[in-house]
């Protein structure tokens, strides 16, 4: 078995897994059908997204939510930095799992769950409500939790590129500007 086929069988068997925890959703509301919310749009939530909208053909109602209009692939952002690629390459935007996949992308962040009244509540004000959840909101920094890095700047001094994005920019142009023989420290959390 080649490693394509054998990722493809481990995929689809972890999934389909998952999809038996979907037929005892009940619906909350409407005769839509079931609905599942998926927070964030990083490789594990688009991906959870798309293969329960398909694998449900298309009965289920995924709604995504994810404050980025396009996903950008941290792992190979370090491309980018290297200069063998530019954030345009490793940026793809989240229209393909709305038009083909049906499923309703909400950019906005998450400020609470209620698991009670089976709701996601949003920084806008939306409550969306879910018969299951999945969360996947990915990695982040956060500065206000570490005694200096909350001041005016430090976010420009500390280049973590966590999250691909300005920062990976900002770490580019810093390995441009550096002097040949310069030396630079790298480490992978």
């Amino acid at each position: 078995m080649k490693r394509r086929q054998f990722i493809q069988s481990a995929s689809a068997t972890s999934a389909l897994g998952a999809m038996g925890l979907m037929s005892g959703c009940a619906t909350t509301g409407g005769t839509h059908g079931p609905k599942v919310v998926v927070v964030g749009g990083g490789y594990g939530g688009a991906t959870a997204a798309k293969y329960v909208r398909m694998w449900s053909d298309y009965g289920i109602q995924v709604t995504l939510i994810e404050p980025n209009a396009s996903f950008i692939s941290c792992p190979i952002s370090n491309l980018v930095i290297g200069g063998s690629k530019t954030m345009a390459d490793i940026t793809t935007s989240y229209d393909n799992l709305v038009k083909r996949h049906g499923v309703n992308l909400v950019k906005d962040y998450v400020t609470q769950i209620d698991p009670d009244k089976r709701i996601v509540k949003l920084a806008g004000g939306t409550e969306v409500p879910y018969d299951r959840l999945i969360l996947s909101p990915g990695v982040d920094f956060m500065f206000d939790a570490l005694p200096g890095l909350n001041k005016a700047g430090a976010k420009e001094k500390v280049l973590h590129a966590w999250k691909a994005g300005a920062q990976t920019v900002a770490l580019r142009k810093q390995l441009e500007a550096m002097p040949d023989g310069g030396v630079y420290a790298l480490s992978i959390p």
